[in-house]
Protein backbone atom coordinates (compact mmCIF):
# COMPACT_ATOMS: atom_id res chain seq x y z
CA UNK A 1 0.00 0.00 0.00
CA UNK A 2 2.86 2.39 0.80
CA UNK A 3 4.33 1.93 -2.68
CA UNK A 4 0.97 2.72 -4.24
CA UNK A 5 0.68 5.91 -2.16
CA UNK A 6 4.22 6.92 -3.17
CA UNK A 7 3.36 6.48 -6.85
CA UNK A 8 0.13 8.39 -6.31
CA UNK A 9 1.94 11.28 -4.63
CA UNK A 10 4.42 11.47 -7.49
CA UNK A 11 1.53 11.42 -9.98
CA UNK A 12 -0.15 14.26 -8.09
CA UNK A 13 3.05 16.34 -8.20
CA UNK A 14 3.79 15.73 -11.89
CA UNK A 15 0.52 14.67 -13.49
CA UNK A 16 -0.25 18.17 -14.73
CA UNK A 17 2.71 17.86 -17.08
CA UNK A 18 1.93 14.50 -18.69
CA UNK A 19 -1.81 13.91 -18.37
CA UNK A 20 -3.92 15.31 -21.22
CA UNK A 21 -6.60 17.05 -19.16
CA UNK A 22 -7.70 18.00 -15.67
CA UNK A 23 -10.50 15.44 -15.57
CA UNK A 24 -8.03 12.56 -15.93
CA UNK A 25 -5.74 14.22 -13.39
CA UNK A 26 -8.59 14.17 -10.88
CA UNK A 27 -9.37 10.52 -11.62
CA UNK A 28 -5.72 9.57 -11.10
CA UNK A 29 -5.92 11.23 -7.69
CA UNK A 30 -9.01 9.23 -6.78
CA UNK A 31 -7.47 5.93 -7.84
CA UNK A 32 -3.89 6.38 -6.65
CA UNK A 33 -4.27 8.51 -3.50
CA UNK A 34 -7.82 8.86 -2.19
CA UNK A 35 -8.89 5.21 -2.30
CA UNK A 36 -5.52 3.70 -1.18
CA UNK A 37 -5.24 6.19 1.68
CA UNK A 38 -8.77 5.45 2.85
CA UNK A 39 -8.09 1.71 2.67
CA UNK A 40 -4.84 2.13 4.63
CA UNK A 41 -6.64 4.04 7.41
CA UNK A 42 -9.38 1.38 7.61
CA UNK A 43 -6.75 -1.34 7.90
CA UNK A 44 -4.74 0.57 10.53
CA UNK A 45 -7.03 2.71 12.78
CA UNK A 46 -4.15 3.84 15.10
CA UNK A 47 -2.75 5.80 12.15
CA UNK A 48 -6.02 7.71 11.96
CA UNK A 49 -5.60 8.59 15.64
CA UNK A 50 -2.15 10.01 14.87
CA UNK A 51 -3.65 12.21 12.19
CA UNK A 52 -6.51 13.66 14.21
CA UNK A 53 -4.15 14.64 17.04
CA UNK A 54 -2.32 17.03 14.71
CA UNK A 55 -3.43 20.65 15.42
CA UNK A 56 -3.16 21.67 11.77
CA UNK A 57 -5.46 18.82 10.78
CA UNK A 58 -7.85 19.66 13.62
CA UNK A 59 -8.09 23.21 12.24
CA UNK A 60 -8.81 21.74 8.80
CA UNK A 61 -11.49 19.44 10.21
CA UNK A 62 -13.10 22.40 11.99
CA UNK A 63 -13.01 24.35 8.72
CA UNK A 64 -14.57 21.38 6.92
CA UNK A 65 -17.34 21.00 9.48
CA UNK A 66 -18.19 24.68 9.21
CA UNK A 67 -18.08 24.46 5.41
CA UNK A 68 -20.51 21.53 5.40
CA UNK A 69 -22.83 23.43 7.75
CA UNK A 70 -22.72 26.45 5.44
CA UNK A 71 -24.23 24.36 2.64
CA UNK A 72 -27.55 24.65 4.49
CA UNK A 73 -27.71 28.38 3.69
CA UNK A 74 -25.61 28.51 0.53
CA UNK A 75 -27.27 29.51 -2.71
CA UNK A 76 -25.11 27.19 -4.79
CA UNK A 77 -26.57 25.50 -7.85
CA UNK A 78 -24.44 22.39 -7.43
CA UNK A 79 -25.53 19.22 -5.67
CA UNK A 80 -24.64 19.51 -1.94
CA UNK A 81 -23.64 15.84 -1.84
CA UNK A 82 -20.95 16.41 -4.46
CA UNK A 83 -19.62 19.51 -2.71
CA UNK A 84 -19.51 17.64 0.60
CA UNK A 85 -16.87 15.31 -0.89
CA UNK A 86 -14.34 18.12 -1.40
CA UNK A 87 -13.07 18.16 2.21
CA UNK A 88 -12.73 14.36 2.04
CA UNK A 89 -10.46 14.62 -1.00
CA UNK A 90 -8.16 17.03 0.83
CA UNK A 91 -8.19 14.88 3.95
CA UNK A 92 -7.06 11.92 1.87
CA UNK A 93 -4.09 13.96 0.65
CA UNK A 94 -3.20 14.75 4.27
CA UNK A 95 -3.54 11.05 5.06
CA UNK A 96 -1.39 9.99 2.09
CA UNK A 97 1.51 12.26 3.04
CA UNK A 98 1.26 11.42 6.73
CA UNK A 99 1.15 7.66 6.13
CA UNK A 100 4.26 7.83 3.96
CA UNK A 101 6.08 10.06 6.47
CA UNK A 102 5.20 7.84 9.44
CA UNK A 103 6.77 4.87 7.67
CA UNK A 104 9.73 6.71 6.15
CA UNK A 105 9.98 10.50 6.20
CA UNK A 106 13.00 10.48 3.90
CA UNK A 107 10.96 8.62 1.30
CA UNK A 108 8.34 11.38 1.27
CA UNK A 109 11.09 13.97 0.77
CA UNK A 110 12.69 11.91 -2.00
CA UNK A 111 9.39 11.71 -3.87
CA UNK A 112 9.00 15.48 -3.54
CA UNK A 113 12.52 15.95 -4.87
CA UNK A 114 11.82 13.59 -7.78
CA UNK A 115 8.67 15.55 -8.60
CA UNK A 116 10.58 18.84 -8.51
CA UNK A 117 13.27 17.37 -10.81
CA UNK A 118 10.64 16.27 -13.32
CA UNK A 119 9.10 19.74 -13.06
CA UNK A 120 12.44 21.24 -14.11
CA UNK A 121 12.46 18.94 -17.14
CA UNK A 122 8.85 19.86 -17.96
CA UNK A 123 9.73 23.55 -17.67
CA UNK A 124 12.66 23.15 -20.09
CA UNK A 125 10.46 21.34 -22.62
CA UNK A 126 7.70 23.93 -22.20
CA UNK A 127 10.16 26.75 -22.83
CA UNK A 128 11.54 25.04 -25.94
CA UNK A 129 8.04 24.59 -27.38
CA UNK A 130 7.14 28.14 -26.39
CA UNK A 131 10.12 29.57 -28.28
CA UNK A 132 9.57 27.36 -31.32
CA UNK A 133 5.86 28.11 -31.59
CA UNK A 134 5.00 31.12 -29.43
CA UNK A 135 1.27 31.58 -28.72
CA UNK A 136 -0.45 34.75 -29.98
CA UNK A 137 -0.31 36.45 -26.58
CA UNK A 138 3.32 35.44 -25.96
CA UNK A 139 2.47 33.87 -22.62
CA UNK A 140 3.60 30.35 -21.81
CA UNK A 141 0.85 27.83 -21.08
CA UNK A 142 2.82 24.62 -20.63
CA UNK A 143 2.33 20.91 -21.21
CA UNK A 144 -0.39 18.36 -20.57
CA UNK A 145 -3.33 19.41 -18.45
CA UNK A 146 -2.09 22.97 -17.88
CA UNK A 147 -4.77 25.29 -19.21
CA UNK A 148 -3.66 28.91 -19.05
CA UNK A 149 -0.60 30.99 -18.07
CA UNK A 150 -1.88 32.06 -14.65
CA UNK A 151 -2.70 28.51 -13.51
CA UNK A 152 0.60 27.32 -14.94
CA UNK A 153 2.40 29.86 -12.75
CA UNK A 154 0.81 28.24 -9.67
CA UNK A 155 2.41 24.91 -10.48
CA UNK A 156 5.83 26.15 -11.57
CA UNK A 157 5.91 28.66 -8.72
CA UNK A 158 5.69 25.95 -6.06
CA UNK A 159 8.51 23.95 -7.62
CA UNK A 160 10.63 27.06 -8.11
CA UNK A 161 10.20 27.83 -4.41
CA UNK A 162 11.17 24.26 -3.55
CA UNK A 163 14.53 24.47 -5.32
CA UNK A 164 15.25 27.93 -3.90
CA UNK A 165 14.57 26.64 -0.39
CA UNK A 166 16.72 23.55 -1.00
CA UNK A 167 19.62 25.82 -1.96
CA UNK A 168 19.11 27.94 1.16
CA UNK A 169 19.26 24.86 3.39
CA UNK A 170 22.54 23.60 1.90
CA UNK A 171 25.83 24.39 3.65
CA UNK A 172 28.00 23.36 0.72
CA UNK A 173 29.32 26.47 -1.01
CA UNK A 174 29.48 25.04 -4.51
CA UNK A 175 26.27 23.09 -4.50
CA UNK A 176 24.72 24.57 -7.64
CA UNK A 177 22.44 21.66 -8.54
CA UNK A 178 19.34 23.28 -6.96
CA UNK A 179 20.08 26.52 -8.81
CA UNK A 180 20.58 24.73 -12.12
CA UNK A 181 17.26 22.94 -11.69
CA UNK A 182 15.58 26.13 -10.57
CA UNK A 183 16.63 28.18 -13.61
CA UNK A 184 14.37 26.56 -16.26
CA UNK A 185 11.42 26.68 -13.85
CA UNK A 186 12.08 30.34 -13.07
CA UNK A 187 12.38 31.12 -16.79
CA UNK A 188 9.10 29.31 -17.49
CA UNK A 189 7.51 31.16 -14.59
CA UNK A 190 8.56 34.51 -16.06
CA UNK A 191 7.35 33.41 -19.52
CA UNK A 192 3.81 32.97 -18.17
CA UNK A 193 3.69 36.75 -17.80
CA UNK A 194 2.09 36.48 -14.36
CA UNK A 195 3.21 38.97 -11.74
CA UNK A 196 1.74 37.03 -8.84
CA UNK A 197 4.86 34.81 -8.49
CA UNK A 198 7.07 37.89 -8.08
CA UNK A 199 5.07 39.00 -5.05
CA UNK A 200 4.98 35.49 -3.60
CA UNK A 201 8.71 34.89 -4.12
CA UNK A 202 9.44 38.24 -2.45
CA UNK A 203 7.53 37.07 0.63
CA UNK A 204 9.47 33.81 0.54
CA UNK A 205 12.72 35.80 0.55
CA UNK A 206 11.64 37.76 3.62
CA UNK A 207 10.53 34.55 5.37
CA UNK A 208 13.85 32.89 4.59
CA UNK A 209 15.63 35.79 6.30
CA UNK A 210 13.89 34.75 9.50
CA UNK A 211 14.56 31.06 9.01
CA UNK A 212 18.14 31.06 7.65
CA UNK A 213 19.46 34.65 7.63
CA UNK A 214 22.94 34.14 6.19
CA UNK A 215 22.12 32.28 2.97
CA UNK A 216 18.77 33.98 2.56
CA UNK A 217 20.55 37.34 2.36
CA UNK A 218 22.24 36.17 -0.86
CA UNK A 219 18.87 34.98 -2.11
CA UNK A 220 17.25 38.35 -1.45
CA UNK A 221 20.03 40.19 -3.30
CA UNK A 222 19.66 37.86 -6.29
CA UNK A 223 15.88 38.28 -6.18
CA UNK A 224 16.14 42.05 -6.27
CA UNK A 225 18.52 41.71 -9.20
CA UNK A 226 16.08 39.47 -11.10
CA UNK A 227 13.20 41.90 -10.56
CA UNK A 228 15.37 44.86 -11.60
CA UNK A 229 16.55 43.03 -14.73
CA UNK A 230 12.98 42.06 -15.60
CA UNK A 231 11.87 45.66 -15.16
CA UNK A 232 14.61 46.95 -17.46
CA UNK A 233 14.19 44.25 -20.11
CA UNK A 234 10.39 43.88 -20.01
CA UNK A 235 8.88 46.94 -18.30
CA UNK A 236 5.46 46.08 -19.69
CA UNK A 237 5.45 42.88 -17.62
CA UNK A 238 5.26 44.91 -14.41
CA UNK A 239 3.68 48.17 -15.52
CA UNK A 240 1.46 47.63 -18.55
CA UNK A 241 -1.48 46.12 -16.67
CA UNK A 242 -1.09 48.32 -13.59
CA UNK A 243 -2.79 46.74 -10.59
CA UNK A 244 -5.35 44.97 -12.82
CA UNK A 245 -8.32 46.47 -10.95
CA UNK A 246 -7.46 44.49 -7.82
CA UNK A 247 -8.25 47.28 -5.28
CA UNK A 248 -11.71 47.87 -6.80
CA UNK A 249 -12.49 44.15 -6.91
CA UNK A 250 -11.36 43.71 -3.31
CA UNK A 251 -13.42 46.69 -2.15
CA UNK A 252 -16.52 45.24 -3.82
CA UNK A 253 -15.79 41.81 -2.30
CA UNK A 254 -15.39 43.31 1.18
CA UNK A 255 -18.69 45.14 0.80
CA UNK A 256 -20.47 41.89 -0.08
CA UNK A 257 -18.70 40.03 2.73
CA UNK A 258 -19.93 42.63 5.24
CA UNK A 259 -23.52 41.63 4.45
CA UNK A 260 -22.93 38.20 6.04
CA UNK A 261 -19.78 38.96 8.00
CA UNK A 262 -19.78 36.24 10.64
CA UNK A 263 -21.27 33.24 8.85
CA UNK A 264 -20.64 34.05 5.18
CA UNK A 265 -22.87 33.45 2.17
CA UNK A 266 -22.23 29.69 2.11
CA UNK A 267 -19.73 27.44 0.37
CA UNK A 268 -19.65 27.65 -3.43
CA UNK A 269 -22.10 30.51 -3.59
CA UNK A 270 -21.98 32.64 -6.74
CA UNK A 271 -20.75 36.23 -6.72
CA UNK A 272 -20.34 39.09 -9.17
CA UNK A 273 -17.65 41.74 -8.74
CA UNK A 274 -17.50 45.06 -10.53
CA UNK A 275 -14.68 47.53 -11.11
CA UNK A 276 -15.04 50.87 -12.85
CA UNK A 277 -13.29 50.76 -16.21
CA UNK A 278 -13.00 46.98 -16.31
CA UNK A 279 -15.78 46.60 -18.85
CA UNK A 280 -16.90 43.21 -17.55
CA UNK A 281 -18.21 41.45 -14.46
CA UNK A 282 -15.88 39.12 -12.56
CA UNK A 283 -16.89 36.07 -10.55
CA UNK A 284 -13.50 35.86 -8.82
CA UNK A 285 -12.32 38.26 -6.07
CA UNK A 286 -8.68 37.43 -6.94
CA UNK A 287 -7.82 36.77 -3.31
CA UNK A 288 -8.16 33.39 -1.61
CA UNK A 289 -8.65 34.79 1.88
CA UNK A 290 -11.40 37.10 0.61
CA UNK A 291 -13.07 34.10 -1.02
CA UNK A 292 -13.00 32.27 2.32
CA UNK A 293 -14.45 35.34 4.06
CA UNK A 294 -17.21 35.68 1.48
CA UNK A 295 -18.29 32.05 1.61
CA UNK A 296 -17.55 31.07 5.22
CA UNK A 297 -17.45 34.41 7.04
CA UNK A 298 -15.13 35.38 9.87
CA UNK A 299 -15.68 32.00 11.53
CA UNK A 300 -14.37 30.14 8.51
CA UNK A 301 -11.54 32.64 7.99
CA UNK A 302 -10.44 32.07 11.60
CA UNK A 303 -10.11 28.31 11.01
CA UNK A 304 -8.29 29.04 7.73
CA UNK A 305 -5.77 31.35 9.38
CA UNK A 306 -5.32 28.87 12.24
CA UNK A 307 -4.14 26.27 9.73
CA UNK A 308 -1.54 28.61 8.29
CA UNK A 309 -0.59 30.10 11.64
CA UNK A 310 0.09 26.76 13.26
CA UNK A 311 1.87 25.45 10.16
CA UNK A 312 4.26 28.41 10.09
CA UNK A 313 4.81 28.31 13.85
CA UNK A 314 5.59 24.59 13.71
CA UNK A 315 8.08 25.12 10.89
CA UNK A 316 9.72 28.01 12.71
CA UNK A 317 10.05 25.92 15.87
CA UNK A 318 11.75 23.15 13.84
CA UNK A 319 13.72 25.51 11.58
CA UNK A 320 17.01 23.72 12.23
CA UNK A 321 15.66 20.79 10.23
CA UNK A 322 15.97 21.48 6.48
CA UNK A 323 12.74 19.72 5.57
CA UNK A 324 10.68 22.07 7.73
CA UNK A 325 12.40 25.09 6.21
CA UNK A 326 11.60 23.84 2.70
CA UNK A 327 7.98 23.10 3.60
CA UNK A 328 7.57 26.53 5.19
CA UNK A 329 8.89 28.25 2.05
CA UNK A 330 6.32 26.40 -0.06
CA UNK A 331 3.61 27.35 2.43
CA UNK A 332 4.57 31.03 2.36
CA UNK A 333 4.71 31.02 -1.43
CA UNK A 334 1.21 29.59 -1.71
CA UNK A 335 -0.20 32.03 0.82
CA UNK A 336 1.50 34.95 -0.92
CA UNK A 337 0.27 33.93 -4.36
CA UNK A 338 -3.24 33.59 -2.99
CA UNK A 339 -3.24 37.25 -1.93
CA UNK A 340 -3.66 38.44 -5.52
CA UNK A 341 -5.06 35.41 -7.34
CA UNK A 342 -7.51 32.60 -6.86
CA UNK A 343 -10.84 31.92 -5.21
CA UNK A 344 -11.24 28.14 -5.43
CA UNK A 345 -9.90 27.26 -2.00
CA UNK A 346 -11.48 23.81 -1.61
CA UNK A 347 -11.89 22.24 -5.02
CA UNK A 348 -11.21 18.89 -6.61
CA UNK A 349 -7.51 18.36 -7.40
CA UNK A 350 -6.30 21.12 -9.73
CA UNK A 351 -3.63 23.82 -10.00
CA UNK A 352 -4.82 25.60 -6.85
CA UNK A 353 -3.71 22.60 -4.80
CA UNK A 354 -0.10 23.53 -5.55
CA UNK A 355 -0.65 26.79 -3.70
CA UNK A 356 -2.74 25.50 -0.80
CA UNK A 357 -3.13 21.82 -0.05
CA UNK A 358 0.14 20.29 -1.25
CA UNK A 359 2.24 22.63 0.97
CA UNK A 360 -0.15 22.27 3.93
CA UNK A 361 -0.19 18.49 3.66
CA UNK A 362 3.61 18.41 3.58
CA UNK A 363 3.85 20.53 6.74
CA UNK A 364 1.25 18.36 8.49
CA UNK A 365 3.03 15.14 7.50
CA UNK A 366 6.38 16.40 8.76
CA UNK A 367 4.80 17.59 12.00
CA UNK A 368 3.02 14.26 12.59
CA UNK A 369 6.16 12.23 11.88
CA UNK A 370 8.26 14.50 14.10
CA UNK A 371 5.83 14.07 16.95
CA UNK A 372 6.03 10.30 16.50
CA UNK A 373 9.84 10.45 16.54
CA UNK A 374 9.85 12.58 19.69
CA UNK A 375 7.80 9.91 21.48
CA UNK A 376 10.27 7.15 20.67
Amino acid sequence: MRRWLVLGYLALLTGMFWLPNGSLYTKVFYGMIAFPALLALVQNPPRLACLVREPLLLAFLALSAWLLLSLTWSGTDEEPGGLAKHPLYVFMLFACCALIALEDRELLLKVLRAGATLAALAAAVSLALFLLEPPPEWRLIGLGALRNPLLTSHVFGMFCTYWIAVWVTRDVRRDWIPILLCLPILAALMATGSRTPLLALSLVGVWMLLMAPRRAAYLLVVGIGVVAASFLAFPELLLERGVSFRPQLWADALGQAAQQLWFGHGFNNSFSFHAEGLGMTMSDPHNVELAVLLELGLVGLLFWLLMYGYGLWRCFAQRRQPEFLIASAMLVYGFGAGLTEGSSFLSRPNESWFLIWIPLSLVAALSISQRALDKQ
